[in-house]
């Protein structure tokens, strides 16, 4: 059974996020520790309140967006990284009426503006490209504005070519990682593409399993007693045959009828025939709790334990050897399921199975998944077999 997963895995947008998180922290602290140097030969430049506060406003909150990576949802961590773009914002603000009127050499730069481009790729983790694109300008003006006043030469002298090469330079990464994060969206929704036209295959495959069922039936039941009629043959064995007829396509029809529950002995006729449909030789050991003898069953969660029991069994057939021997055992309690789906054949490590494989991650844990009060989990170990747990919990309201 190699074309399964236990699912959970992380969405790629997600995880870009998160990579990008961890690569604007690092990139923080090493600006940090090139820039220490002019951050303590440029205190003098200002009120001594502002450089302690822009440290921490700048550098503070970086630390917080590292963690947020690792620790926070993907929501608190984009709050995260909009702050800390907003509080880059903010310091370089407030570094205007800090400033003291002191002036540097005029080929010597403030140490904020080194950095803006950072700042502005946190804005592209927390927001939409348009509000990442104008927080880079926003950055790049302020941090050159106050380079240049801060200059012992006119403020004009080399302001544009200052801008817009800070501009240009900034707008190259910043491109970049908008692309890159919208690539994991977009593999994103191909592989939700991808899981529907999956899910719709299985269901389509269940039709055909059904219809089948049906031709079956009346190949087997139906045509052999019109032939019997058509040959006279008595009464006695013509009566009953065709009582058996009447009676299976009306067992079809109840199973088939969702809006009718169904009693306990019907639903372990429907996980056998799930079964068994996709092999016959498999060992099906079914159990009623005595409460659930009087029970009736909603139709829904039948129909998908149901489905799911005969893909894993299918998945066992196709990928456990054909020396394997498998069993499924289906409990059944008043208001649940549990079906579990064992072989021993060749197992696999669950971890080595690629995305693109989608047999058990589709058409099994992600119909259980969702539906509601159903679950799914697969364990298998190289050499020891697999085993596939269903469960289904009435939802109490």
């Amino acid at each position: 059974m190699a074309d399964r997963t236990s699912g959970g895995a992380t969405a790629a947008a997600d995880r870009l996020l998160r990579m990008f998180a961890w690569f604007i922290a690092i990139g923080y602290v090493c600006y940090l520790l090139l820039v220490a140097p002019a951050i303590v030969g440029q205190a003098g430049l200002t009120a001594s309140w502002w450089t302690p506060t822009a440290v921490a406003m700048i550098f503070g909150s970086c630390v917080v967006l590292g963690l947020s990576a690792s620790f926070y949802d993907k929501r608190r961590m984009k709050r995260v990284a909009a702050a800390n773009a907003l509080l880059y914002l903010a310091a370089v603000a407030l570094w205007f009426p800090a400033w003291n009127g002191s002036v540097v050499a005029q080929d010597e730069t403030l140490w904020f503006s080194s950095f803006p481009g950072v700042a502005s790729f946190a804005a592209a983790v927390a927001w939409r490209p348009p509000w990442a694109f104008l927080h880079m300008v926003s950055a790049v003006l302020l941090a050159q504005a106050a380079d240049h006043m801060v200059r012992d030469a006119p403020f004009t002298q080399s302001l544009v070519p200052d801008v817009a090469f800070g501009l240009v330079f900034c707008t190259l990464f910043l491109a970049a990682a908008v692309v890159g994060l919208g690539t994991g969206r977009m593999l994103d929704e191909t592989v939700a593409a991808t899981h529907e036209a999956a899910a719709a295959s299985a269901a389509l495959e269940a039709r055909n399993v059904e219809r089948e069922r049906f031709d079956a039936l009346v190949h087997d039941r139906v045509m052999s007693t019109f032939l019997a009629v058509a040959r006279r043959a008595p009464d006695d064995s013509v009566v009953p045959q065709a009582a058996r007829a009447l009676a299976e396509l009306d067992d079809l029809r109840r199973r088939d009828d969702e809006d009718s529950p169904m009693d306990a002995d019907t639903v372990v006729s429907r996980l056998r025939s799930a079964a068994t449909e996709a092999n016959e030789e498999i060992t099906f050991c079914p159990s009623i709790s005595r409460e659930a003898e009087t029970a009736t069953f909603p139709p829904e969660p039948v129909r998908v334990v149901a489905a799911a029991l005969a893909e894993a069994v299918r998945n066992s057939v196709k990928h456990a050897g054909s020396d394997a021997m498998r069993s499924v055992r289906a409990e059944v309690r008043r208001g649940r399921l549990d079906v579990r789906v064992v072989d021993d054949g060749c197992g696999f490590d669950p971890d080595d199975v690629g995305e693109d494989r989608l047999g058990v991650s589709v058409s099994i844990c992600a119909r259980m998944n969702q539906l509601p009060g159903g679950a799914a989990e697969v364990r298998s170990v190289p050499g020891a077999g697999t085993a596939v747990y269903l469960s289904w919990r009435e939802q109490r309201t």
